[in-house]
């Protein structure tokens, strides 16, 4: 009775196998002609992005629908000349916009099945800023399932996505489309004021004390004199949220921390104008002295991680070698090589992020050279726009009034493609920023 059982139950199982070997070998297939037609610059999404069409071609790329796609030119433009995403929102629900899922349910003759309001909001407004298909780029595999069984989806790392660069045409140039994408990197997000406003420097000032950002504080007053009139005026975060006991106001008037900023962009650039080659060598020295103690603590450990890769590469070859003429046990030399194998890939892993680092001293040119541009393009400027803050501006830090009466107010402005970015922006003072605070 037994081997009868057995006789039913091997084919049984067998079958099982096959179809669990068909099933991921067909998986297997499936994503390889995915990836073969993105590598092509294929499209198979059913409808195109808001601002787009799907092609009558056998590619089926995006054509440029004329109907929304100067609204999407629009955002843009706002976004470069410093509009925050809910900005954008409201404007586009003023003009009565149709929203990106009404759009997509629209084109395919449906009514939307989901729960909405029909008004765009900010993560909508940024879905489109960040969408690479607004220059005319295909980006391909950038999620992918888990497995076969398991259909949970999750993003790649940008670096396996599968990108065609100029594969149609795009709504925006490349020109604006880069300088979003350094707006949408800049420390300051742009919160808008009561008044419906972003300040020119809203956002990209730090307490220098405790890293925290400063933040616009309005006043009304009346005086017999003046009459009404508000001041605005800057203080520190933390102060205004724990008090003196943490940390001392920072304040600082709005009309005086733009006009120092504003004299020192009109200096910079007057100098510029006067003796640009003098002042592209001056630059180039402090990206240069900047760089030099970075390049070489990264060169000291690039060497010692291309040595000690040499050594796992011999070991690793005379464990196997060992391993294979019997002189080393199965066990030990397993647990060995996959010792020797994770120190081998974290190593190389390093390395490479060294040498990144290292070239990256060649950018320093091309830095100094889009800096000086922009300050003979801001040379004639009256007053300071957030459009000028986020071209120029890095960030700004703002040192704690001095006890001595009448002494001079410590401000270090920190100007873009000269001083490096921060890491992280929600803290100064954060040490994956680096920043050095030099109290007076």
């Amino acid at each position: 009775m037994e081997g009868a059982v057995q006789k039913i139950l091997c084919p049984f199982w067998t079958l099982t196998l096959f179809n669990e070997w068909h099933a991921a070998n067909t998986s297997k297939k499936i994503r390889a002609v995915m990836v073969s037609n993105a590598k092509q610059g294929k499209c198979h999404a059913p409808v195109a992005p808001f601002g787009y069409l799907v092609g009558d071609t056998e590619d089926r790329l995006p054509v440029v629908d004329e109907t929304d796609a100067p609204y999407v030119r629009m955002m843009y433009k706002m976004r470069s000349e410093g509009a925050s995403s809910p900005q954008i929102a409201k404007a586009l629900n003023a003009q009565g916009v149709i929203t990106p899922s009404d759009y997509t349910y629209k084109r395919l003759g449906k009514p939307n099945p989901y729960i909405s309001n029909h008004l765009w909001n900010a993560a909508m407004v940024r879905d489109i800023l960040e969408n690479p298909i607004y220059k005319g780029s295909v980006v391909s595999q950038k999620y992918t399932t888990v497995s076969y069984k398991n259909h949970k989806k999750y993003i790649k790392d940008s670096d396996e996505w599968i990108v065609i660069e100029d594969a149609f045409e795009p709504i925006v140039d490349k020109e604006l489309w880069d300088k979003v994408q350094e707006v949408n990197k800049s420390c300051s997000h742009g919160k808008v004021t009561k008044s419906g406003v972003i300040l020119p420097l809203g956002g990209l000032m730090y307490c220098a004390d405790c890293g925290a950002k400063l933040k616009n504080n309005t006043t009304f007053h009346e005086t017999k004199k003046r009459g009404k009139y508000k001041l605005v005026t800057y203080i520190c975060n933390t102060y205004a949220n724990h008090g003196k006991e943490v940390c001392s106001s920072h304040s600082i008037l709005q009309r005086i921390i733009e006009g120092l900023v504003l004299e020192d962009i009109r200096a910079r650039a007057k100098r510029v104008i006067e003796d640009e080659d003098g002042e592209r060598q001056r630059y180039m020295a402090i990206k240069a002295n900047e760089r030099k103690q970075q390049t070489e603590d990264k060169s000291r450990l690039l060497k010692q991680a291309e040595n000690r890769l040499a050594e796992l590469n011999t070991i690793i070859s005379k464990t196997y070698e060992e391993r294979m003429l019997g002189k080393l046990p199965e066990d030990l030399s397993a647990k060995m090589l996959e010792k020797y194998t994770a120190e081998q890939k974290e190593l190389t892993a390093q390395a490479e992020q060294w040498k990144k680092s290292r070239l990256q001293a060649e950018q320093d040119s091309e830095d100094v050279e889009k800096f000086i541009q922009r300050l003979k393009k801001w040379s004639d400027v009256e007053c300071l726009t957030r459009e000028l803050c986020l071209e120029l501006i890095e960030f700004i830090v703002v040192y704690a009034r001095s006890e001595e009466y009448g002494a001079p107010r410590k401000i270090d402005i920190y100007y873009k493609f000269i001083s490096k970015p921060l890491a992280d922006s929600r803290n100064l003072l954060l040490p994956q920023n680096s920043v050095e605070i030099h109290q007076s």
